[in-house]
C-alpha cells in the first residue's frame, strides 16, 4: 500500500504504564480484527490507523506457529527498525539467563559487576532493583547536567545518546539517587545492568547478546548500535517525526535500554521460541514481587507481557499472551505513540 508522510496529532510518550486510561476496542466498540485474524485484515488495520503511519510500518500477529503479517509499501519482515524502549526486555532476559548460568543472583550489586562504581551511591543498587525500574535511578542521567543536555538534543530531533559505555559508567560515579523502591523509569538503570552483565561475562554488551540471545533464537537482524559508527546504520530505515526526518538514538552506551535495531520477524522467531519455553532467560517474564507490574524487562499487565518504545523517528510495540501462544509486534519508522494500537490488537484476537 503506498503511504505519504504528514504530520500526526502528538509524538507520543516515554512513559511505560500509561495505557490503562486509554481505549482498548475501535470506534463503535468493534473488535479491530476479526479472529482468526487475516493477511487483509492486518493490511485494513493499517490503513485504518494511517495517523500512527504516515511513513512505513509492519504488523505481524502470531499464533502458535502460525504468523500472519502486513505492512506497508516500503517495508517487510526484514526491515531493520530502532526499537527505542523495546530494547529493555532483551536485557531482562539477558539477565534471567545470566542467574539461570549461576553467573549473578539477582541480590547482586551493582558494584560488584562494575567495580568502577563499588564505592559510590549507585554501586548499591541492585540487578533486581535495574531490572524493575526500582532502583532510584532517573531517567537518563542529571549529574554533569547531562538530562538537560539530552533534553535539548531530543527537542532538536538530534540523538540524546551520543555517549560510550564508559562515559556512562563514568556518569554513575556522580549520580545520586532519588528513592530506592519506588517505581522510576531508568533508561540509565537497564543500560547499567547490560554493560554490568556484559562486564560478568568478559564481553562487550554486544557480543553478549548476540552470544546467549540474538544467534540462539535466530534473531539474525537484532543490533546494539554507536553513535561514532555501527555495521548496521545501512540497514536501518530512515526515521521521522512530524517535523521530518530525524537522528537516531545510536548509542553504545545506552543500547541496553533503548538503542537496539530490529526487524519483524526477529521478533516472530523471539515469540515463538517463547512459546515453545526454548528462549533463554524465559523467567524475565514472570512478574516479581518487588514490582508486580513488572517481570525483568518486562512489563507485566494482567494475562500479558508487553513493552513499547518510541526514540526521534520510530515507534514500536510488543504484547504476548503466554497462557494462549499469541503474541503481536508492531514496528514502525514514525514516531507516533502506537501502545493502545498494541492493545486493541492484542485483546481483539483473545
Amino acid at each position: 500500500m503506498q503511504t505519504s508522510r504528514r504530520a500526526a496529532a502528538g509524538r507520543g510518550i516515554w512513559a511505560t504504564f500509561t495505557v490503562g486510561l486509554l481505549t482498548l476496542t475501535a470506534c463503535g466498540g468493534e473488535s479491530v480484527v476479526e479472529t482468526p485474524v487475516t493477511e487483509e485484515e492486518l493490511a485494513g488495520f493499517i490503513e485504518d490507523n494511517d495517523q500512527a503511519f504516515p511513513e512505513e510500518a509492519v504488523v505481524a500477529v502470531v499464533d502458535g506457529e502460525e504468523v500472519i503479517t502486513a505492512s506497508t509499501d516500503g517495508a517487510d519482515m526484514d526491515t531493520v527498525f530502532e526499537i527505542a524502549s523495546m530494547s529493555k526486555p532483551l536485557t531482562g532476559m539477558l539477565l534471567a539467563d545470566a542467574e539461570d548460568r549461576g553467573e549473578v543472583d539477582l541480590q547482586d550489586e551493582l558494584g560488584q559487576l562494575l567495580p568502577e562504581l563499588a564505592e559510590t551511591e549507585v554501586g548499591g543498587v541492585t540487578l533486581l532493583e535495574l531490572a524493575t525500574h526500582t532502583s532510584g535511578l532517573p531517567l537518563v542521567p542529571t549529574a554533569e547536567d547531562y538530562d538537560e543536555e539530552s533534553d535539548g538534543w531530543r527537542a532538536q530531533g538530534r540523538n540524546p545518546y551520543p555517549i560510550t559505555a564508559d562515559g556512562l559508567i563514568d556518569l554513575a560515579t556522580q549520580q545520586s539517587l532519588g528513592s530506592p523502591g519506588s517505581y522510576e523509569y531508568s533508561n540509565m538503570g537497564t543500560s547499567l545492568l547490560g554493560h554490568a552483565l556484559a562486564a560478568q561475562a568478559g564481553m562487550s554488551y554486544e557480543d553478549l547478546l548476540a552470544e546467549r540471545l540474538t544467534e540462539p533464537v535466530g534473531m539474525e537482524e537484532t543490533f546494539a548500535s554507536d553513535h561514532r559508527g555501527h555495521d548496521s546504520d545501512e540497514l536501518l530505515i530512515e526515521g521521522y517525526s512530524n517535523g521530518g526526518e530525524v537522528e537516531s538514538f545510536a548509542s553504545e552506551a545506552f543500547s541496553p535500554s533503548s538503542s537496539l535495531r530490529s526487524s519483524t520477524e526477529d521478533w516472530v522467531q523471539l515469540m515463538q521460541a517463547i512459546h515453545r519455553g526454548e528462549a533463554p532467560g524465559m523467567t524475565a517474564l514472570e512478574p516479581t514481587d518487588v514490582e508486580p507490574r513488572m517481570g525483568l524487562g518486562w512489563a507485566a499487565d494482567g494475562d500479558y507481557l508487553w513493552h513499547n518504545g518510541i526514540s526521534n523517528g520510530y515507534a514500536s510495540i510488543v504484547f504476548i499472551d503466554p497462557e494462549e501462544d499469541l503474541g503481536v509486534v508492531i514496528l514502525t519508522n514514525y514516531a507516533y505513540q502506537n501502545t493502545e494500537l498494541g492493545w486493541q490488537l492484542i485483546q481483539s484476537l483473545d
